[in-house]
């Protein structure tokens, strides 16, 4: 690939990122947690709080289209992670296992209370999903839209050499400083992570269906081995694919998303008086 091409490609990427995250949500609150400030949004209501958790590079206001078509009598929590939104960077690990730690700590010190149903997306997914592996008596539920395999970026390397390439240099010239220390410890904790248990919460996972042609190839073909490979990481798991949306459902296909979260509120209600 040429350097030219190499640009315009990081550049595209930058500014989807940038644009992913222009709406609003309003910081409610914020509390220290390890030391950190941070900022989150909350509304109280009854049945289990839907906790939202962003990709790399977002923050909570990228949430802002699906909480706007939730029905009101939910409750929710979004937050900026530590270097994102109103929550200034903090030291320490990054790695999924701590950052779920870190968000269990925030929602204790915030007095939202368990049981979740935890929503993430991209990186964010992964996240929900070490915090199911964690702390799986908080969990009712849980609602996955593209999320990042935990052995992304390994296989990408091998796999998809190119795109690997691409994203490095992306990760060298454009990534904030709390971004590239999210990607570098994406992977950091799987060796504690067994995979061949599977998570038993009831799983929703929404993949994306349209590529960017840039992704078309072998990145694609990766993408899609590793979604199969997603559906073994739980017992009880419905996929589906938006065929219209891009990486980013929450903005491309919200109501795909809120159908998903309220399918899963119906879920857990029918089961609880079962």
């Amino acid at each position: 690939m040429s350097y030219g091409k190499t640009v315009f490609i990081l550049l595209n990427l930058m500014m989807f990122i940038c644009l992913a995250g222009c709406a609003t949500v309003s910081t409610t609150a914020r509390v220290e947690v390890s030391s950190s400030s941070i900022a989150y949004h909350v509304k109280e209501g009854p049945g289990p709080t839907i906790v939202f958790q962003s990709g790399l590079g977002d923050g909570k206001s990228v949430w802002e289209g699906v909480l706007r078509r939730l029905p009101k009598s939910v409750s929710l929590f979004a937050y900026d992670r530590p270097g994102y939104g109103d929550s200034p960077s903090s030291p320490g690990p990054r790695d999924p296992c701590s950052i779920a730690r870190e968000l269990r700590a925030l929602l204790h010190a915030a007095d939202v209370r368990p049981p979740y149903v935890l929503v993430g997306h991209s990186l964010g997914g992964t996240y929900q999903f070490h915090f199911a592996k964690l702390f799986p008596g908080d969990v009712v539920g849980l609602v996955l839209l593209d999320p990042t395999h935990p052995h992304h970026w390994s296989r990408m390397q091998q796999d998809a050499p190119v795109r690997a390439s691409t994203l490095n240099g992306l990760r060298l010239v454009a990534f904030t400083g709390v971004m590239r220390r999210e990607f570098d410890d994406q992977e950091a904790c799987n060796t504690g992570l067994n995979l061949s248990v599977p998570v038993s919460k009831p799983t929703s996972l929404l993949f994306s269906g349209r590529f960017r042609p840039e992704e078309l190839g072998s990145f694609e073909r990766m993408v899609r081995k590793m979604r199969g490979e997603w559906i073994t990481f739980f017992v009880d798991v419905a996929s589906s694919e938006a065929s219209n949306s891009g990486h980013y459902l929450h903005k491309e296909a919200p109501d795909a998303v809120v159908e998903a979260i309220l399918g899963m509120l119906a879920l857990r209600e029918i089961r609880r008086v079962q």
